[in-house]
């Protein structure tokens, strides 16, 4: 059977810290221009860690209150909270993520080489398909593939699992690609086939599992296929 190519989202094929950024590069406000980078980082910070944290815990709930929740963090962390309109615009960037670079010629790539093509995300349906529709990336997708109907996050092995139920598939069958070390070792504790894309030069997750491979940006699929 022909592999499966399953990417996680945010981080992976759409740039977590574009929100941030074009609203940066859009306004004057000196206060959030002196920390937009720090401010985005821990967003993304408390975004992970409350995915976590909720499905540790057996509390529902889904990926954009979770996003929602980390921003009002941040804010408060920056004295931003007052900020006029800053939170409402940063929401409304992060619909409409940008994709890194490449991601558009690879995906391009593995499609015409005949690859099933799908998304796997913590993110909503609603969140998943309003950036697939921005970065018009839909043509090259089979699948688009959320945690949102079970209410807790990666790397829960349901979570995972909702790739087989899709495609009728063994986890063999599937290459999982990932830009968070401990998403691509989830995936390997699955079963899959998994592609660390270590797009930020980090050291590998300390843990019993390991990806099958590494790479430093989507490229790197590619080379594995």
């Amino acid at each position: 059977m022909t592999k499966i190519i399953v990417f996680d989202a945010y981080g992976t094929l759409f740039d977590v810290n574009a929100a941030a950024r074009i609203y940066a590069n859009s306004n004057d406000d000196e206060n959030f221009l002196g920390i937009w980078e720090k401010l985005s980082s821990l967003w993304r910070e408390k975004q992970i860690s409350y995915t976590w944290y909720y499905t540790s815990m057996g509390h529902k709930t889904n990926f954009w209150k979770v996003t929602e929740n980390a921003l009002d963090y941040a804010l408060d962390y920056y004295q931003l909270s007052n900020s006029p309109n800053l939170r409402d615009n940063l929401l409304s960037l992060y619909k409409e993520l940008n994709l890194f670079p490449e991601v558009l010629e690879v995906l391009k790539k593995l499609k015409m080489q005949g690859f099933p093509l799908a998304i796997l995300s913590n993110g909503t349906t609603d969140m998943l398909n309003s950036a697939v529709q921005k970065a018009n990336i839909s043509e090259y997708l089979t699948a688009i593939i959320s945690a949102e109907d079970l209410g807790f996050f990666k790397p829960h092995n349901q979570i995972y699992s909702k790739v087989l139920q899709h495609f009728s598939c063994k986890p063999t069958e599937v290459i999982f690609v990932s830009s968070n070390g401990w998403d691509a070792v989830g995936g390997s504790a699955f079963g899959f086939h998994s592609l660390w894309v270590n797009r930020n030069s980090l050291p590998e997750e300390q843990m019993f599992w390991s990806p099958t491979w590494r790479g430093t940006d989507l490229n790197s699929v590619l080379e594995v296929v």
